[in-house]
């Protein structure tokens, strides 16, 4: 026996011993226990090896790694004093609305409704978007800008990722625009490196994101699991945040919609049922609006000053009323088939009524007021993207699994799974029979592209964040088709 095969023996012997120190009492160590973190030689590769997943097994590294986290909760309780105990207290405080956000996500995998497979029409736009990203990074990112030129390192984050693939296209698309800026001022882009944070709430599967990031990448990536609408990141630690076709997510169901006082919840409606209901629509728009500004108030603190963001949202026209849009009426078809399945006893009324999609359609001009308000961005551009052509006469069948990919998980979530395909498939066959709702006369959608950049000024306070803010000119360039 050679020496190195002596040392690798050695090696695995003592790891072995480390690893029983840990198993619980009177249990030993099997092949599943064993498949610890380590680096082994094979065929001149180092090999990565996981430790046994899951809470079930009783030698899953949840149950085994006792020791270690006894050993974690001692130091910890030896460091706490009266000083820290105040600090969690007013964190606890600071972030009790946090609790009360739900987490929503787009079917996973690659199954034949995952949202990888149905997300084309957001491909499309984020593709129609690359060339006016690129144009207005070049115009706004100041590379002398302190901020920037401190490090060599670009932090990007994603903000809404969901699983891929479009997520990495808009970041290879930022990627680009910043290195083309570079070489436009004669500074050597290799010196860069891009750090990249692909974010979406703790339901979504990362695991399926990151096992199909392009092996290629030109950029660092890590998961940052967490909604949105708090606090992610440390103060200034950003550079650029993007995100598409995620902001019209309510961070929860307002809470007036589900008061059994409330005439919408009281007289069996709910926002799929009754989009035309207007006191439904001002809790949703009520509802939008705080969320936006925490949003932004969140995203000016992380962002350093000077930073970019770029938002793809969707939205209705000014104007128009969402009742009468095709988004609107879709609405309205799905919450018809909800009913048709409670009146055939398939599922309770009490659950269909009480059922409400987290969504809202803002319009450029709505948008356009609250940005102003929150007073941390000077809008440098808004712009009505074209609608992508291969979408020009969509496909009902088309358009029900896109539906499906994004609203399944919030479906099963309600009403269980036994529901989930008869309620497709009448969803399916209502939408085929309905098709003049695609006729251009209700297709008032947009596809807004909003582009901002963080004033250099300091924070005012959280409890009133428009407070001491300077007002810029907040307003850069808007095409004349918006009506603002």
């Amino acid at each position: 026996m050679g020496a190195s095969e002596q040392t690798k023996m050695l090696l695995e012997k003592r790891m072995e011993n480390e690893i029983t120190k840990v198993l619980p009492e009177k249990e030993e160590a099997n092949e599943e226990t064993m498949i610890v973190l380590k680096k082994e030689l094979a065929n001149g590769e180092t090999k990565l090896h996981c430790m046994s997943s899951g809470d079930h097994g009783s030698h899953s590294y949840a149950r085994c790694s006792c020791t270690q986290k006894d050993s974690m909760d001692a130091a910890r309780k030896e460091i706490e004093n009266e000083d820290t105990k105040t600090l969690r207290e007013k964190e606890m405080r600071k972030h009790k609305e946090v609790s009360n956000w739900k987490s929503y996500h787009m079917n996973s995998g690659d199954g034949p409704y995952s949202y990888a497979k149905y997300s084309r029409y957001q491909k499309a736009t984020v593709d129609i978007a690359k060339k006016l990203l690129v144009e207005v990074i070049s115009d706004n990112l100041d590379i002398n800008n302190p901020s920037f030129g401190s490090s060599n390192t670009l932090r990007i984050a994603d903000m809404g990722c969901s699983i891929g693939p479009n997520t990495f296209i808009a970041v290879q698309n930022i990627v680009e625009a910043v290195t083309l800026k570079y070489q436009s001022m004669q500074q050597n882009p290799q010196d860069l490196e891009f750090h990249v944070f692909f974010n979406d709430h703790v339901a979504n599967d990362f695991n399926a994101l990151f096992r199909s990031l392009p092996p290629s990448r030109p950029y660092f990536a890590v998961g940052v699991p967490g909604s949105f609408h708090g606090r992610l990141f440390p103060k200034s630690s950003l550079h650029i945040v993007h995100s598409s076709y995620a902001p019209h997510w309510l961070s929860k169901v307002p809470k007036e919609v589900m008061g059994i006082n409330f005439p919408g919840s009281k007289n069996g409606k709910n926002y799929c049922t009754s989009s035309t209901d207007e006191e439904v629509l001002e809790v949703f728009s009520s509802q939008y609006k705080k969320d936006v500004q925490t949003f932004l108030t969140a995203r000016a603190q992380e962002l350093v000053g000077g930073g970019l963001m770029a938002l793809l949202l969707t939205g209705i026209q000014n104007g128009a009323i969402f009742s009468e849009t095709c988004s609107g009426m879709v609405f309205k078809l799905f919450g018809s088939c909800l009913l048709d399945m409670a009146n055939a006893g398939l599922v309770s009324k009490e659950k269909v009524y009480s059922f409400h999609l987290p969504l809202y359609y803002t319009t450029p001009r709505e948008m356009k007021a609250l940005i102003e308000k929150n007073g941390y961005f000077n809008i440098e551009r808004i712009e009505i993207l074209a609608r992508p052509v291969e979408h020009e006469s969509p496909d009902y069948r088309i358009c029900s699994f896109h539906f499906r990919a994004a609203i399944e998980g919030l479906v099963e979530e309600h009403f269980g799974k036994d529901i989930i395909e008869e309620l497709f498939e009448r969803y399916t066959n209502k939408l085929g029979r309905n098709s003049f709702i695609f006729d251009e006369e209700y297709r008032k959608e947009v596809n807004l592209f909003i582009f901002l950049r963080r004033k250099i000024i300091e924070y005012s306070s959280e409890e009133n964040p428009e407070a001491e803010i300077e007002h810029g000119e907040g307003w850069g360039t808007l095409k004349g088709q918006l009506d603002v």
